[in-house]
């Protein structure tokens, strides 16, 4: 592998699109050579506002005609599985923006094709460098809340209220058959720590509702109940959250309840700093009412951001593991399409085990 990394996008299609570049350039010796998008739109921005010097109309194209070392794809939900096979079978590592992907059987074949093939495959979150959900598994594992038996997440932000101002290219984020809606979108930031923190749920119901458009064709809410082995879980999403203080407007609420105490996640009122952009808070027997805070260890300085991350693993050969690898997040999207499915048919549904044993 070459020092300088040769980065295309393959897809402008996110509202993260432009963190992903910037983060990419802040990485020394990495040189973004090319995008590309079907609409005009999305290619005049990456061209004329980021300053990628060439555009494609198609990511096949881009990885026909440019010499490349890692592709970043930010396309809509339901067409990863398609980039990841065909990049996977030239031979590149792949950066994923999350979701994996939209239902299950995209995630696993996905798996298939970077096993196979043998090469770098992660996938992004906005979190992945924040370590309160590790530190938060850890704290459980010691036993310090004793029985987890109940699992709590709220997440989402106002977005559909805002639909009308939301570029072209990012309009799929409201349709249902590109895998769009708050469940999809929001889920996997608490499917994460619940698999984490409390085991992958054995089956789960769920409900989807377009409260501020009629003709909505996507969900704009959902809300989802988990049965484990040991307990019970609860999942709310949303695309018209209003009234919250966090961050942004954005709504993030994680909690476990053990018969010893309660862990809390939420994002910090204080801290701005992407080390430091969660408090995670402890209540037991000796602190129920006021709580205490965890400290949280920082990443190392080649983990700031999955990009960094991504392209530490490249330079060093080493294995991605942990919440951005593929098999962790094939579990994460279990638990959306699991979801999805119980939306659909307005049903129990069983959720597929673990493949990580």
């Amino acid at each position: 592998m070459p020092d300088l990394l040769r980065v295309g996008i393959a897809g402008i299609r996110h509202s993260h699109t432009a963190t992903l570049v910037r983060q990419w350039r802040e990485i020394p010796d990495v040189e973004i050579v090319a995008a590309a998008d079907t609409f005009e739109s999305a290619r005049r921005l990456a061209h004329d506002t980021w300053g990628i010097p060439t555009v494609y109309e198609t990511w096949e194209e881009l990885l026909e005609r440019e010499q490349l070392d890692v592709v970043t794809s930010t396309l809509p939900n339901t067409q990863h599985a398609e980039v990841v096979e065909v990049v996977a079978g030239v031979g590149l590592p792949i950066l994923i923006e999350k979701p994996m992907a939209a239902s299950l059987e995209d995630a696993e074949r996905m798996v298939r094709a970077v096993e196979t093939a043998d090469i770098p495959a992660m996938v992004n979150w906005p979190n992945l460098s924040d370590l309160a959900i590790e530190a938060g598994q850890a704290i459980i594992n010691k036993g310090a809340i004793g029985r987890p038996h109940q699992f709590t997440f709220r997440g989402g932000n106002s977005i559909a209220t805002r639909k009308a101002d939301q570029p072209d290219w990012f309009q799929w984020l409201f349709e249902a058959n590109e895998g769009g809606g708050s469940w999809i979108d929001y889920a996997g930031y608490g499917a994460t720590p619940c698999i984490m923190w409390m085991g992958t749920p054995k089956r789960m119901v769920a409900r989807g509702s377009t409260m501020l458009d009629a003709d909505a064709r996507a969900d704009e809410t959902a809300t989802a109940i988990l049965e484990f082995e040991t307990g019970i879980g609860y999942m709310q999403t949303s695309h018209i959250q209003v009234g919250y203080a966090g961050p942004q407007g954005k709504m993030m609420h994680i909690e476990i309840n053990g018969d010893e105490g309660t862990l809390v996640l939420t994002p910090s009122q204080t801290d701005s700093k992407a080390s430091a952009a969660t408090s995670l808070m402890i209540y037991d027997n000796g602190r129920r009412v006021e709580g205490s805070r965890i400290p949280l260890e920082h990443r190392s300085p080649n983990h700031q951001s999955g990009v960094e991350f991504m392209a530490h693993a490249i330079r060093t050969k080493r294995p991605i593991e942990g919440r951005g690898s593929f098999r962790f997040n094939r579990d994460v999207v279990s638990v959306i399409d699991a979801g999805s499915r119980a939306i659909a048919s307005d049903a129990w549904v069983t959720v597929a085990p673990s493949i990580r044993g």
